[in-house]
């Protein structure tokens, strides 16, 4: 069927041409949807005239409007998206995350939603629309209130505004102690007054304090979103949101996977369909951009600074992908090939409650999907959570805590009679997080089964867990304990009390110090040996500190695709966002979210040094008595 358009001099093309929005096609295809066509809109078919109707093409649609009514701040032109930033700005009625390069239109992106949705209650969908703009600090949002009250024509501070096709929608503004911008807005029932709209500015603080207090129903928006680095700084933003309002973040990844921002550019799909739940991605590199905003000359600017194109900079801030954090220990292009489907693993949190008398207990198993281009992308399908009380674990009788953990973990755990198993654990404080990581030797793989995250847990509950698990796995577990002060506590109770005697922790457990310097030994049981003498000395075998040795003999079977891992999300985020940086003669190793990959290295360290599990002395030196 052919297009329904009408002659060249017909009054609407004239009009639009006139306007300023000439788009014959578009006008065609908005009118298609309705049922309607430029024959009748000529009769009044429809209860309303050709104005009526150019003025509805125009202000439901932010991309026409915009380009209609709003101006280039330094050219005094008629504003003009790039054709890649129309899509998103059409896709205001979708949650929203974009991971962009730098200075591609994000703030202009921003700036138009805020004064179309303010000027046209959001193509009249929304009455009287409040709107929050965040951001880590508030210099981030005074580029978006100035570039807001230039097209306004504010001036006087923002008392008053003249000058611009909007002033007439633009009120005195609020100052203190943050930005709101007020709006007048155009009614949308029959008798009713113009409203007021809002749009507070609040920077996120230390602790999102600043959102508390705002209740939007239009649009919540976050800029330079991978800054924001605590919960609680986004669990106050998402709490501004009232049912239907429509929430979009916004920024330049920065490396660091262990925030909100990294998780929901994961978890929102490209193309998302206009009425499917979830968020959508949009994605816009800097080499997407027309000339001169990007060419080979820039391209080679770029490279200068960033000092070429595979480095963190140039990834992040011209191709907008995620990048790898400064100095890591462990790349994600590493870990990835190690990733695959385990239907069988299983992730176990234990939050102790104290104050309420309860154990958090959820257990979660781990899908895995590939996306498009080849992606692998995991979630935590949680298979219970709920609480149990916690009494029977803190009881002084014994065999009542051993009875109470081993239901529990009988429950949600399927044990095991067959296979060898390699077992890690940092024990924690009782504010510190206990992490166990236990693994599957199949063939020349590591394939994890279990990990538990546990907090509040006192020294006699993390002794029943761990024999528990023991005795769950069938005594089969390989165990190597870090000897913080948790650990040699709870491996000198697990080695000496008869309690515990029967699951021979004596030989099967071995608490490593990582301070304390081993023997290069590697998993083929050859000496790593120092050949860089050459004064005729007898070869020595290299000692290094226990963590950094099990590191690089970690790092060795990452290469050699010797694990078999989940995509757990919080694991893969801690070890892509370790980093080390040079000491005097060794690496040291940032602290921050390392207690599962301690885990990890204990469970190497033990596989390293098996044979003398029994053997070691752990209130002296730790591993180092495999000299003896």
């Amino acid at each position: 069927m052919g297009k329904r358009l009408p002659t060249a001099d017909h009054d609407v093309l004239r009009q639009m041409a006139d306007r300023g929005v000439y788009a014959p096609d578009e006008f065609d295809g908005w009118l298609a949807t309705r049922g309607w066509a430029w024959q009748g809109l000529d009769r009044g078919d429809y209860g309303i005239n050709l104005e009526q109707a150019l003025f509805l093409f125009v202000f439901e649609d932010p991309v026409r409007w915009s380009e209609t009514f709003l101006i280039e701040p330094r050219t005094g032109d008629p504003w003009q998206f790039f054709d890649y930033q129309r899509e998103s700005c059409r896709a205001w009625a979708q949650d929203v995350v974009h991971q962009d390069g730098a200075e591609v239109g994000k703030t202009r992106e921003i700036t138009v939603l805020v004064l179309w949705g303010q000027c046209t209650c959001m193509g009249f969908t929304v009455r009287r629309p409040w709107m929050l703009v965040g951001a880590p600090q508030q210099t981030h949002l005074d580029e978006i209130i100035l570039a807001i009250e230039e097209q306004v024509g504010a001036q006087d501070g923002g008392e008053k505004a003249s000058g611009s096709l909007l002033s007439q929608f633009w009120l005195k503004p609020k100052r203190t102690p943050h930005m709101m911008q007020r709006f007048l807005t155009i009614p949308l029932g029959e008798n009713e007054k113009p409203g007021i709209g809002r749009v507070y500015y609040r920077p996120a603080g230390h602790d999102g304090e600043a959102f508390r207090g705002v209740h939007v129903n239009a649009m919540a928006l976050m800029d330079e979103a991978a800054k924001l680095k605590r919960a609680v700084q986004w669990s106050e933003f998402w709490r501004s949101a009232m049912p239907g309002c429509r929430k979009r973040v916004y920024s330049v990844p920065d490396g660091d996977r262990s925030t909100e921002f990294f998780r929901l550019s994961q978890q929102a799909t490209p193309n998302l369909a206009a009425l499917a739940k979830g968020w959508r991605l949009f994605h816009w590199p800097k080499t997407i951009m027309p000339a001169p905003f990007w060419s080979a000359d820039r391209d080679a600017e770029f490279i200068r600074l960033f000092g070429g194109r595979h480095t963190p900079g140039y990834k992040r801030n011209v191709l907008g992908e995620w990048g790898e954090a400064e100095n890591p220990v462990w790349s994600w292009d590493l870990l990835l090939p190690n990733v695959c489907d385990l239907p069988r693993y299983r992730v176990l949190t234990l939050n102790v409650d104290r104050q309420r008398g309860d154990l958090h207990v959820r257990v979660a198993r781990v899908s895995f999907a590939m996306q498009e281009g080849g992606r692998k992308s995991g979630q935590y399908d949680w298979l219970f959570d709920g609480t149990v009380a916690l009494a029977p674990f803190a009881s002084r009788d014994s065999a009542e805590r051993r009875a109470a953990m081993r239901a529990l973990l009988r429950e949600h755990i399927t044990g095991v009679s067959a296979g060898v198993y390699w077992a890690g654990a940092d024990l924690g404080e009782t504010n510190d997080p206990t992490e166990i990581v236990i693994s599957e030797q199949l063939g020349p793989k590591l394939e994890d089964v279990l990990r538990v995250h546990a907090r509040g847990m006192d020294y006699y509950i993390q002794r029943e867990l761990v024999y528990c698990l023991q005795e769950l796995f069938g005594g089969r577990p390989h165990w190597g304990v870090d000897l913080g002060s948790a650990g040699t506590v709870v491996v000198k109770d697990l080695q000496t009390l008869e309690d515990y005697a029967d699951q021979r922790f004596d030989e099967v457990m071995t608490g490593f110090q990582f301070s304390n310097a081993v023997d290069c030994i590697g998993e083929d049981g050859e000496p790593l040996v120092d050949r860089a003498r050459d004064d005729g000395s007898e070869e020595t075998i290299v000692r290094a500190p226990a963590k950094h040795w099990a590191t690089q003999c970690i790092s060795q079977r990452m290469q050699a695709c010797g694990y078999a891992l989940a995509y757990d999300t919080d694991v893969l985020n801690h070890m892509t966002n370790h980093t080390a940086r040079q000491g005097t003669k060794w690496p040291i190793y940032a602290k921050k979210d390392d207690h599962d990959i301690d885990a990890r290295r204990m469970q190497m360290l033990r596989k390293l040094y098996d044979e003398v599990g029994g053997e070691v002395d752990v209130f002296s030196c730790g591993a180092e008595a495999r000299a003896a």
